[in-house]
């Protein structure tokens, strides 16, 4: 599990820690808010110097979301609405874990932060939504995937939903899924009255991989039905398999009168 975000600052002066502040904000909300939370509390801490200041982060994403007058995040434009009025508070960027005290210094109460920082309350981001709106759409997939009636053989091949593709192309969805040129397919939708092949048996892909005397060139061991699973999935992950199954499934295609049973 994510870890919590923590902020902190440190004010130097002659080189030594005159003040600090640690903030331990909700595991749910971003590095993003730390980091612009940390600069919120250093500028307010400022403030009250009375002098040109110049706050250091090495988070350049803060710097340009503080820069971009167009930002729409509130406490980025609390940020900007204070330095308009505070013209000697000043914001630099600086390279991290490269030895600099100030640096090194805010990095430590940052980790320390985690046991000793102020709990601090911020509205999650939207990116947490995002997050939580993907999970739960995805759960609802995979229940959905697990308890349909129909791509059982698809499913045995690929169980978990994904927003990933699986990387097959249209010969090798057709194969997988059975949905193309086959008697057994069309039969199905009344598209044909019969599923067989020109050759007499059940025209399927794994007929036309395995034994249909019109694909000897591109056939395949046949699989005993225990190891079915197995094969098919050998096959999709060998990139000869592969290139073999395509041409065979675009053979099946463009030569789809040849094999495929006369329909009167």
């Amino acid at each position: 599990m994510r870890s919590f975000a923590c902020s902190a600052y440190c004010i130097l002066e002659n080189y030594g820690i005159i003040s600090s502040w640690q903030g331990k904000l909700d595991r749910r909300n971003s590095v993003f808010q730390a980091e612009i939370l940390a600069i919120r509390m250093a500028i307010e801490a400022d403030s009250s110097l009375h002098r040109p200041i110049k706050i250091w982060s090495d988070s350049l994403s803060s710097l340009m979301a503080i820069f971009n007058p167009k930002s729409h995040h509130s406490m980025v434009r609390e940020i900007q609405t204070f330095l308009l009025s505070q013209k000697r508070i000043h914001l630099r960027w600086l390279k991290a874990h490269v030895g600099y005290l100030g640096n090194e210094c805010t990095s430590q109460l940052d980790k320390e932060a985690i046991t000793k920082g102020d709990p601090f309350l911020l509205p999650k981001p939207l990116s947490y939504l995002k997050s939580e709106i993907k999970s739960a759409a995805l759960s609802i997939w995979q229940d959905n995937w697990d308890n349909g009636e129909t791509g059982r053989s698809t499913h045995d091949i690929v169980p978990r939903a994904s927003n990933k593709p699986a990387g097959w192309n249209r010969e090798e969805i057709m194969f997988v899924t059975g949905h193309g040129p086959f008697p057994s397919y069309l039969h199905r939708f009344n598209i044909r009255t019969n599923d067989n092949c020109s050759c007499g048996e059940k025209g399927d892909p794994i007929h036309y991989a395995t034994k249909c005397r019109f694909t000897l060139s591109w056939h395949f061991q046949t699989p005993t039905v225990p190891l079915k699973l197995q094969w098919l999935k050998n096959i999709l992950t060998n990139y000869l398999s592969r290139t073999r199954l395509r041409l065979l499934m675009r053979f099946v295609s463009d030569e789809n009168n040849l094999i495929v049973e006369d329909n009167n």
